[in-house]
């Protein structure tokens, strides 16, 4: 995986599990830029393990950058701590006119996706970033379908899943 070319670029992360550790590596990184005084886009950060008192990874230092600002938006899910079972491609589909904007951005405001973690996530997690495309951006399903394919091309759209 590699950063966006402009800095000033969103970066969409979506970490599962043990999937979240390559997202600490940007997490720093950004944090470092802004202490130097670099321009920096937004950072948003889905994660999501069943509890978060026994797997949120680097929690203390993920609401420390929440807090800070280095993490623009988060949108955190513990399938296992609630009544109803919540998961990343829920939180998602709840942002769909951050995301939306996100992904349709041109120039430093032409967002990066990455999805780092399990597999059966995959397809929940592209169902969500297409009905935000349709629903907040009017696209048909095809042209949604075929924008996201786009995104994979430019390497704007990246799974790194095992």
């Amino acid at each position: 995986m590699k950063l966006p070319p402009d800095d000033r670029q969103p970066i969409i992360m979506a970490g599962l599990g043990t999937g979240a550790a390559p997202f600490r590596a940007f997490m720093q990184h950004r944090a470092w830029q802004r202490s130097q005084g670099v321009e920096v886009g937004p950072l948003i950060y889905y994660f999501g393990s069943r509890y978060r008192s026994q797997e949120y990874l680097y929690g203390e230092e993920i609401e420390a950058y929440i807090a800070s600002g280095v993490i623009s938006h988060a949108g955190l899910a513990f399938s296992r701590d609630g009544k109803d079972k919540m998961y990343i491609q829920h939180k998602m589909k709840n942002d769909k006119e951050l995301l939306s904007k996100s992904l349709m951005g041109t120039g430093p405001d032409a967002a990066y996706f990455y999805l780092c973690g399990p597999t059966w996530p995959v397809p929940d997690v592209y169902e969500a970033l297409v009905s935000s495309l349709t629903e907040v951006a009017g696209l048909e399903r095809k042209k949604a379908e075929d924008f996201i394919e786009e995104l994979k091309e430019d390497e704007r759209y990246v799974l790194e899943v095992y």
